[in-house]
C-alpha cells in the first residue's frame, strides 16, 4: 500500500516540479505552516504521502494565453541567435533559426496584422548584414569549425530567400534602429502585459483598427466587470474547496464524497449567472453587423477591396497571367477576378483579351481531374460562345497565334479600327471537345447521366459550326481544317435521319452566316462538302482521317461500292500501319463497317474478307478501341492500361461486337461448309481451311458428348452449320433466323430473306459435292423441288459450277438432267476411301507382325544375320562386341545371359 502511494506522490511531485518551472511561486509562510503540520503527523502510516500531496496542492499556476507564449518564445530565440552570432557559433544559430520560423508563423496569425517584435526584426537585419553584406572570405571560413562553416553558408542562402517576406519591416528598422536589447525586452514585456490585462480587446493599430463606438465600449466594460465578479466568486469557491482538502490527509482525500449544501447552491448560482451573462442571438447578430472591426484575409493581412477600371484593366490582367501556373495560386479566385474584370471591360478589344484569359483559367480549374465537371464545362462553353459573338459583332477584330501581344494601355482608346490579338480560338474548341469526350468515357453509359450528358452534343456542334464560320471569314486555313475535321467527327457515325435533326437544331441556334464550304442540301452533300475541302487543303494526316470517316459514312448508309472505291483509290491500306493509333482504330472501324454493309447487300464473300482479319485476331475490343483486354502471357502496367482507357471511344459510337461476330460466323458458315464437302468428295483438292476460327469452333462443337438447345449467337450458328452439312437447309434457315441480334439492323426482314436464299443455294452446292460420286445423273426439277428454288435459278447455279470446274458434269438442256462424267465414278466415296485406308493399315500391321515372329525365332536376329555369324567361328549366340556372356537387349542395353546347369 505504501509503495503504491509513494509512486503516486512521486508522479505528483514531478508534475508539481514541472508546474513550478513555468514561473510558479510558492509562499514561504504557507510552506513552513505545512511543514509544522506534517511534522506532528510523521508517525502516521501515510505521513510522507500526505505531506507530498498537500504540498502539491499549494502550487499556484500562472495561465498564459497562446499570444504571450509565442511572444516570449520569439524574443528568447531571437536573443539566443544574436548571442551565438557574436561568438561565431553558426551551428547554434542555424538550429535556433529553424525553431524560430514556425514560432513566428504562429505569432503572425495571432497578432492579426500587428507588427512583429522589434527584436525579431533586429535579428533578421543583423543576420543579413553578417552573412550577405559583410560575409566571410576563405581564410575566415577556414578558421571556423567544419560544422559552423556549413551552417554559415546555409544561413547565407536562407537569408536571401526568407528576408524577402520581411523586407518592409527590415527597411523600417534600418531607418530607426534599436540597438539596446533591454529596450527590446521592455517593449516586448509591455506588449505582453497589455495582452494579459485584456484578452478580448485587440491592440489598437494605426493601419487596420478603427475606433470602437462609445456605447459599445461601455457595454463591453460592463460585461468585463460582470466577468471579473464571476471570476472572483469562482476563486472564492476554489479556495474553500482547497481548505477542505487541506484538512483531509492521506488516503481519505482521494475517496468520493457527497456534495454539501454549500457546494450544490454554489453550482446552481454559477449556472444561473452564466445563463444571465449569455447574450441573446439577436443581440449578437446586431453587434456583428457593425462591430467596428476590420476584416482580415489569409495570413492576417487586411483584405483590401481592389477597384478595377478600364484604365487599370491591363495591369491586373497581366498580374493574373503572370501568376498562372505558380504554386499556391488559387484557381477559383482567379476565375472570380477575371469575371469581375470582364464586367469593367470598356470596349470589344478589352473584352476579347479578358475572355481569352478567362477561358484558359476555366480550363485550368479542372486540371488534375478525370474529366471536367459538367457545370464548369458549360461555363467554358458559354465563354467561348461569348468570344465568338464578340468577334462576329466586331469583324475588324481577329485572333491568331502569330499576332503581336497587346499588353500596353493603348486599347483603352480603341474606337473600332482593325486590330489583331494573339491567341488560339481553335485550341479552345479542341479542348472543349476533348473534355466532352473524356466525360463520356468516364460516365457509366447505362445510367441517365450519360443520356443527360449527350444532350450537350448539339450545343457543342453549334459552337464548332460558329468557329468554322469565323475561321472562313478570317482566312485562317490551318485552324479551319482542324475545326472542319472536328465537325466531321460529330457527323460521320450517325445516320442521315439523326444528322438531319442535329442540323435543324444547329440552324435554330446558330447566329452566324452560311458557310462557303457547305452549300446546304441533304446530309450526304454536307459530309461530302466537308470531306472534299479537307482533301484539297489539309495535311496528309487530316486528309487520311477525313477519307476514313467518309468511307465509314458511306458504308453506314449501305453505299458499299462507293466506300470500296474510295478505299481502293486512296491506297490507305498501304500506309495505315504507319499512322498513329487513333487513325489505325479509325481504319479498323471503317473495315468493320464495310463488312456489315457488304453483308446487308448479300455479298457474303466480301463481308468475310473485310472482317476475317479483325475477328481472327482475338482482340476486337482493343483494335476497335471499345475496351481493354488482358492477355494471358502479358500483363499491362497501370500506365499502359490508363493510356488504353484514354483511347477508348464513347459508348454511343461503338460498333456492336456481337453483331459483327454474328455476321462473320454466318459468312464463314456459308463459305466453309460447301468447301469441306468438296474437299471430302475430291481428295486432290486442298484441305486447308478457309477460316480456321470457324473450323476450330465447329470441331469443338462436334466433340461434345451432349449438346443442348442453342442459347447464344454462336450456338445457333454452329447448329445451323451442322444442319447445312447434312443437307437440312430448313433447319439451318430456322436456326439462323432465330438469332435476335438481327433486329439491330435497320432492314432486318430483308436480311433474313437474303440469308434464307443464300442457305438454299449453299445447301444445294453441298448436296452436289457430297453425292456426286453416287449418281450418274440428277434432274433439275428434282433439285428445284428439293431445295425450293425456281428451275431457272437451279439451272444458272449448275451452269456456273460446271463452268468453274467445281463439278465434272455436263448439262442436258433437252432432258433437263445433270449428267456426271466417269471421272466422278473413279473418285471413291468416303466409305470406299476409309475401307482402302483400313486395308493398307492392316497389311502394314501384318508385315510388322511377321518380322517380330522371325526375330523371336532367331534369337533377336534377322535370318540373314544368322548365316553371317556362323561364318565367324560359331559365335552366333555371342554379342556384337564378342562377349559370349552378354547379349544386346531390345532396349539397347546389355543384359546377363542365364545358363542352365
Amino acid at each position: 500500500m505504501s509503495r503504491f502511494f509513494q509512486n503516486v506522490n512521486d508522479s505528483e511531485s514531478s508534475d508539481s516540479d514541472f508546474s513550478s518551472s513555468s514561473d510558479s511561486e510558492i509562499s514561504e509562510n504557507e510552506l513552513e505552516q505545512k511543514q509544522k503540520q506534517t511534522s506532528t503527523a510523521a508517525s502516521g502510516r501515510f505521513a510522507r504521502a500526505a505531506y507530498d500531496s498537500d504540498s502539491d496542492t499549494d502550487v499556484k499556476r500562472v495561465m498564459k494565453n497562446p499570444r504571450e507564449k509565442q511572444m516570449e518564445e520569439t524574443v528568447k530565440l531571437s536573443t539566443d541567435i544574436l548571442k551565438a552570432m557574436r561568438t561565431d557559433e553558426w551551428q547554434a544559430v542555424s538550429v535556433d533559426y529553424e525553431k524560430l520560423l514556425p514560432v513566428v508563423k504562429k505569432l503572425t496569425n495571432l497578432l492579426k496584422g500587428e507588427s512583429l517584435p522589434c527584436v525579431f526584426i533586429r535579428c533578421l537585419a543583423k543576420l543579413e548584414d553578417r552573412t550577405i553584406k559583410d560575409g566571410m572570405n576563405k581564410e575566415q571560413l577556414s578558421k571556423l569549425k567544419a560544422a559552423d562553416a556549413r551552417a554559415f553558408n546555409k544561413m547565407k542562402q536562407r537569408m536571401r530567400k526568407d528576408n524577402k517576406s520581411y523586407a518592409k519591416d527590415i527597411s523600417s528598422y534600418r531607418e530607426n534602429p534599436v540597438d539596446s536589447a533591454d529596450e527590446e525586452a521592455s517593449a516586448a514585456n509591455a506588449v505582453v502585459e497589455s495582452d494579459s490585462d485584456d484578452e478580448d480587446q485587440a491592440v489598437p493599430s494605426t493601419q487596420t483598427a478603427r475606433a470602437v463606438p462609445k456605447a459599445k465600449q461601455a457595454a463591453r466594460d460592463s460585461d468585463m466587470d460582470s466577468d471579473d465578479s464571476q471570476w472572483d466568486m469562482d476563486d472564492s469557491e476554489v479556495s474553500s474547496s482547497e481548505s477542505e482538502d487541506e484538512r483531509q490527509v492521506g488516503f481519505s482525500r482521494w475517496l468520493k464524497k457527497a456534495p454539501t449544501k454549500d457546494e450544490s447552491s454554489a453550482k446552481k448560482t454559477k449556472k444561473d449567472r452564466s445563463q444571465r451573462s449569455t447574450p441573446a442571438p439577436a443581440a449578437q447578430a446586431d453587434e456583428d453587423e457593425d462591430d467596428g472591426f476590420t476584416t482580415v484575409g489569409k495570413g492576417g493581412k487586411v483584405a483590401k477591396k481592389v477597384e478595377v477600371t478600364a484604365e487599370s484593366l491591363n495591369k491586373h490582367l497581366k498580374a493574373i497571367r503572370d501568376a498562372r501556373g505558380r504554386k499556391g495560386t488559387d484557381k477559383k479566385e482567379t476565375v472570380v477576378m477575371l469575371d469581375s474584370l470582364l464586367g469593367v471591360a470598356g470596349n470589344a478589344l478589352q473584352r476579347c483579351k479578358v475572355l481569352m484569359t478567362l477561358i484558359s483559367a476555366q480550363f485550368d480549374e479542372s486540371s488534375g481531374q478525370s474529366y471536367m465537371p459538367v457545370e464548369q464545362w458549360k461555363r467554358s462553353q458559354s465563354s467561348i460562345n461569348e468570344l465568338l459573338s464578340t468577334l462576329e459583332a466586331n469583324r475588324q477584330l481577329s485572333i491568331f497565334e502569330t499576332a503581336d501581344a497587346h499588353d500596353d494601355d493603348s486599347d483603352v482608346a480603341y474606337a473600332g479600327e482593325e486590330a489583331t490579338l494573339r491567341g488560339s480560338v481553335v485550341s479552345f474548341i479542341d479542348r472543349l471537345d476533348d473534355e466532352f469526350t473524356r466525360s463520356l468515357q468516364t460516365i457509366d453509359p447505362h445510367t441517365p447521366d450519360y443520356i443527360e450528358r449527350m444532350r450537350d452534343s448539339v450545343p457543342l456542334y453549334v459552337t464548332i459550326a460558329r468557329a468554322q464560320s469565323y475561321f472562313e471569314r478570317a482566312g485562317l486555313q490551318e485552324s479551319l481544317c482542324r475545326v472542319v475535321l472536328r465537325r466531321i467527327e460529330h457527323l460521320y457515325y450517325r445516320t442521315d435521319q439523326v444528322n438531319s435533326q442535329v442540323e435543324a437544331a444547329a440552324a435554330a441556334l446558330k447566329t452566324s452566316g452560311e458557310s462557303r464550304i457547305v452549300s446546304g442540301g441533304d446530309i450526304e452533300s454536307v459530309v461530302h462538302g466537308l470531306c472534299t475541302f479537307l482533301y484539297q487543303h489539309a495535311d496528309p494526316l487530316l486528309r487520311m482521317r477525313a477519307m476514313l470517316m467518309h468511307i465509314f459514312n458511306h458504308a453506314l448508309h449501305k453505299r458499299y461500292y462507293v466506300a470500296r472505291d474510295l478505299l481502293l483509290m486512296s491506297h490507305i491500306q498501304e500506309s495505315a500501319h504507319q499512322a498513329d493509333i487513333n487513325t489505325q482504330v479509325l481504319y479498323n472501324r471503317a473495315l468493320a463497317q464495310m463488312g456489315l454493309a457488304a453483308f446487308r447487300l448479300g455479298l457474303v464473300r466480301e463481308a468475310f474478307e473485310h472482317t476475317v482479319e479483325l475477328m481472327s485476331s482475338g482482340h476486337q475490343r482493343e483494335l476497335l478501341a471499345q475496351g481493354v483486354g488482358q492477355m494471358r502471357t502479358q500483363q499491362l502496367s497501370p500506365a499502359e492500361e490508363q493510356l488504353q482507357r484514354q483511347r477508348q471511344l464513347p459508348f454511343h459510337i461503338n460498333i456492336n461486337l456481337e453483331l459483327l461476330e454474328c455476321v462473320f460466323l454466318t459468312a464463314s458458315m456459308l463459305i466453309e461448309i460447301p468447301f469441306m464437302a468438296s474437299a471430302n468428295a475430291n481428295p486432290e483438292t486442298r484441305r486447308t481451311a478457309t477460316c480456321r476460327v470457324f473450323r476450330r469452333m465447329l470441331d469443338y462443337n462436334e466433340r461434345q458428348v451432349f449438346l443442348g438447345p442453342p442459347e447464344n449467337t454462336r450456338d445457333h450458328i454452329m447448329a445451323a452449320a451442322k444442319a447445312l452439312a447434312d443437307g437440312d437447309w430448313v433447319a439451318a434457315r430456322d436456326f439462323i433466323q432465330a438469332i435476335k441480334i438481327w433486329s439491330l439492323l435497320p432492314d432486318c426482314e430483308e436480311i433474313k430473306d437474303m440469308m434464307a436464299s443464300k442457305i438454299q443455294i449453299e445447301a444445294l452446292r453441298t448436296y452436289l459435292f457430297t453425292y456426286s460420286t453416287q449418281f450418274e445423273s440428277v434432274g433439275l426439277d428434282d433439285l428445284a423441288t428439293m431445295f425450293d428454288l425456281p428451275r431457272s435459278k437451279v439451272y444458272s447455279l449448275l451452269a456456273r459450277m460446271v463452268y468453274q470446274d467445281e463439278l465434272q458434269a455436263s448439262l442436258d438442256e433437252v432432258s433437263g438432267v445433270l449428267v456426271f462424267s466417269r471421272a466422278n465414278f473413279e473418285a471413291s466415296s468416303r466409305l470406299q476411301q476409309t475401307a482402302l485406308m483400313m486395308s493398307n493399315k492392316v497389311n502394314a500391321f501384318a508385315d510388322i507382325n511377321e518380322r517380330m515372329f522371325e526375330l523371336k525365332n532367331n534369337g533377336g536376329q534377322a535370318p540373314g544375320d544368322r548365316q553371317g555369324n556362323a561364318d565367324q567361328g560359331g559365335r552366333g549366340q555371342g554379342d556384337r562386341d564378342s562377349r559370349s556372356n552378354y547379349q544386346r537387349g531390345p532396349g539397347g542395353g546389355n543384359r546377363r545371359r542365364c545358363r542352365r546347369q
